[in-house]
């Protein structure tokens, strides 16, 4: 089997976690394929060089699938790779698409993404099956874009891989209560109401507490400025994009995970699972995906979207738990994320690619 893979998101040596599970995912699709090829972009944030490398992308991806033959064309992301790949289906009707959805394809978040929802949905409508990463989306895809249930199917991203993000003895204070949130720094991924839940959290408990948090985005400036206004500059380890050796490690060091997620596209929301297959618990919204994995009071505890003193409620719970209430919930947030291990998900797909290439 014969697979050409393209995807706008594809991790580099500067952005490690861009688009990490297109990577993971196309290292699971070497074990369903005799060969696999890739056109892919790296993150860029000079605009002229991002036009740039979008006309050579866009170039790539007509001339390729005009005059190369795959027996499977999977493409991640749909909105801003559907112009060229509609142009030479136009040319060449039998290549089969395949189209894996994510989140911001389907509810954009930008007015360009808007603007491209008319080429997101003559796409899917080309393609011989859609792929999402949960039951919810799969709920939204079909009621949005009117495609029959059989032909969009459910993979979770690429699964977890167990073997990294695991538990391990790591020596810390255990007078020091740590929260933890990765994610991106952006708009409605709730990071504001992180700092704000840990904020109340620390002033109602008045018990030494840190936050770790992990991640990057355009709203940087803002992050740190609300640092400063809230007085947890001494409390609050902030850090980039990291590797995810370096992400397990920081997983291991939080006694709880937050997911603040204000977003209706968290399709799946595959940080918290990595937190569960460490065996940390997780506070998560009540939205999208988080609810597919997410059970109050068994891996963690769900919250009011977009309410912070509802995260807090949740963080004084938790710490108020005995240890061994607390070791329940970490064993049951280390067995929820099994379903989902990268190995169980590979021979999966690798069975879903072998039936659709036929």
């Amino acid at each position: 089997m014969k697979i050409l893979v393209i995807s706008n998101m594809f991790p580099s040596k500067e952005y490690p976690s861009y688009g990490i599970f297109v990577k993971n995912h196309v290292r699971l699709l070497k074990e369903a394929a005799d060969k696999i090829e890739t056109i892919t972009m790296r993150k860029e944030l000079n605009k002229m060089k991002k036009l740039w490398l979008y006309i050579q992308f866009y170039c790539r991806i007509f001339f390729t699938l005009l005059f190369k033959k795959y027996d499977i064309v999977y493409l991640h992301y749909a909105s801003h790779s559907a112009f060229p790949i509609l142009g030479a289906k136009f040319l060449k009707r039998q290549i089969n698409l395949i189209v894996n959805l994510h989140g911001s394809d389907v509810f954009p978040e930008t007015r360009l993404q808007e603007r491209l929802q008319k080429w997101v949905a003559r796409l899917l409508k080309q393609a011989s099956h859609v792929v999402v990463p949960s039951d919810y989306f799969k709920q939204v895809v079909v009621k949005r874009y009117k495609l029959a249930s059989q032909d969009v199917l459910i993979s979770p991203s690429g699964g977890v891989n167990r073997e990294l993000f695991t538990p391990q003895h790591i020596v810390k204070d255990p007078s020091v209560f740590q929260v933890g949130y990765v994610g991106r720094i952006d708009v409605d991924k709730g990071w504001d109401d992180a700092l704000r839940a840990f904020s109340e959290f620390k002033h109602q408990s008045n018990r030494p507490a840190q936050l770790i948090m992990v991640g990057s985005g355009k709203e940087n400036p803002r992050k740190e400025a609300m640092i400063q206004a809230l007085g947890l500059e001494d409390v609050v380890r902030c850090y980039d994009l990291l590797p995810q050796e370096e992400l397990a490690a920081l997983y291991n060091e939080m006694d709880v995970f937050v997911f603040p997620s204000r977003r209706k596209g968290e399709s799946l929301g595959l940080v918290g699972l990595e937190a569960m297959a460490c065996g940390i618990p997780v506070i998560g919204s009540q939205i999208a995906g988080i609810q597919g994995y997410l059970v109050e009071g068994k891996n963690g505890y769900l919250t009011e979207v977009g309410n912070p003193y509802s995260i807090a409620e949740k963080l004084l719970a938790f710490h108020a738990n005995s240890e061994e209430e607390k070791a329940r919930l970490r064993q049951n947030a280390f067995d929820s994320a099994i379903p989902y291990d990268q190995q169980q998900v590979q021979k999966e797909m690798v069975h879903m690619l072998a039936v659709l290439a036929k």
